[in-house]
């Protein structure tokens, strides 16, 4: 179960990022991160009232882990898209994807014990996430460095969800409300609405990006977080498989030999946990 949420939110947040792009071409960042964070909320918040009840404990100690993991998810977002801005996308892409090696790692270092097979399966899958990712003949020096911050922070985001003490969608619902509250000084810098050829987009993207944090959340709480983090940041392998049967993309060698890689150890992952 948790391998398919993991992979649940990997594909979610692909498509998002579709939307997201789109966005970017018509709203400023700062506006794009409010509307986004506020639809997923709007869309978060509701479902955990309603699994849960929005379950504590809710003292300061408790708060942390989410709140952390909604603040470093607004940071790794805007990260991200200056990344992605000023370089390419065969550089950013593979670095951004070591975010679920990255938590994997720290997981380990906090007490998780994965097998030595399932060690090998989650180096397998962040190796075709990076084949994937590369687009031979693009330059690749611009946007490295933001694209490393990005990773960090989202690794940070992933483990604080895996260090929660509240059910799975409370959880989520204390992350984007906390996303909420950090985001809400960046809309009083723009002090504008989104036109409105983006708004359907920016729907798109916000319903999709809660529907991604909340499998993510569950596959966190379930366990083993090593697992999660790097199912989850299978991003890439996702955004390949929407261009190849849905925007009639055609890929590279390495890219289809990344999605071969990343299935086969997705699949040994699934048999193993």
């Amino acid at each position: 179960m948790t391998v398919l949420l993991g992979l649940s939110a990997a594909f979610t947040w692909a498509f998002a990022s579709v939307f997201v792009q789109k966005s970017s071409r018509l709203v400023d960042l700062r506006l794009m991160l409010v509307v986004i964070v506020l639809i997923s909320t709007c869309v978060v918040v509701p479902v955990a009232l309603i699994v849960d009840g929005l379950q504590g404990p809710f003292n300061l100690q408790a708060l942390g882990p989410p709140a952390l993991a909604g603040i470093a998810g607004n940071i790794g977002f805007l990260l991200m898209v200056k990344a992605m801005k000023v370089g390419s996308i065969s550089v950013v892409a593979p670095i951004i994807a070591i975010e679920g090696g990255l938590a994997a790692a720290v997981a380990v270092v906090l007490g998780e014990r994965p097998s030595p097979a399932t060690i090998a399966l989650l180096a397998l899958a962040a190796v075709g996430a990076v084949l994937v990712s590369i687009e031979p003949g693009r330059r690749t020096a611009k946007g490295a460095g933001w694209a490393v911050l990005a990773a960090f922070v989202y690794a940070v985001m992933l483990v604080a969800m895996g260090h929660t003490e509240q059910p799975a969608m409370t959880s989520a619902g204390i992350a984007r409300v906390a996303s909420l509250l950090t985001a809400i000084p960046l809309f009083l810098m723009v002090r504008q609405l989104p036109p409105r050829p983006a708004i359907k987009p920016l729907l798109a993207a916000g319903t999709l990006d809660a529907v991604g944090f909340a499998a993510f959340a569950i596959a966190a709480s379930l366990g083993p977080l090593t697992v999660a983090s790097v199912t989850s940041a299978q991003w890439a392998s996702a955004a390949a498989l929407i261009g190849i049967f849905f925007l009639r993309e055609r890929l590279h060698i390495n890219q289809y030999v990344g999605i071969a890689v990343t299935m086969l150890a997705v699949t040994g992952l699934g048999l193993l946990i």
